[in-house]
């Protein structure tokens, strides 16, 4: 009798035990915070999207962009490290025929790196350019930046120029020591 009684008590303070939902003031407030949170971790996650670079696609000449393969055989893509410490399969021209004249160009830090370009492009047909331009299509090496206006307003191309430029003066012609130069003034910020 007396546990009865104590139920009725409960029931009438809001505390039936045999209902799990219980009202609590707030709810609705928590139910907002709880929805902000969900809408905070979305944004986040949009943000992280955005700000990491999409990985880098094959290099296959001559193949529009719809045509790239996401990765290779062996899961490789254009813009990793491979084994032989170079970022991407060497292909097409190694030479300076298709190199713009630095002559149009205004600016003497652009003029100077399609100079390099000229003077060292088989060296610049080994080196990845982290510049993003494998965005564009089909990303053959850094000296396709210099056979059109890539390299005229980016730093990233200018500066892969001018460091296997300085590198290759005082020697250094091995390309995975070059690439390697470039990736840590360049390459992704860990």
């Amino acid at each position: 009798m007396k546990r009865r009684a104590h139920d009725k008590c409960s029931i009438r303070n809001g505390h039936d035990r045999s209902s799990s939902v219980v009202a609590r003031p707030g709810t609705a407030r928590n139910a907002v915070l709880a929805l902000l949170a969900v809408l905070a971790v979305v944004c986040v996650a949009a943000l992280m999207t955005w700000l990491v670079p999409t990985p880098p696609r094959d290099a296959n000449v001559g193949a529009s962009r719809a045509e790239v393969p996401s990765a290779g055989a062996n899961g490789w893509r254009v813009g990793m490290l491979r084994a032989d410490g170079l970022r991407i399969v060497v292909s097409g021209r190694s030479d300076a025929s298709a190199v713009l004249d630095a002559d149009q160009f205004s600016r003497p830090e652009v003029r100077r790196g399609y100079r390099i370009a000229a003077k060292i492009p088989a060296l610049l047909n080994r080196l990845y350019c982290w510049c993003g331009c494998e965005n564009r299509g089909v990303h053959r090496s850094s000296l396709q930046c210099f056979e059109d206006r890539m390299a005229e307003d980016c730093a990233v191309c200018l500066g892969t120029a001018e460091i296997a430029f300085e590198m290759s003066e005082k020697g250094i012609t091995d390309a995975a020591k070059i690439q390697a130069a470039v990736d840590v003034r360049w390459g992704p910020r860990r």
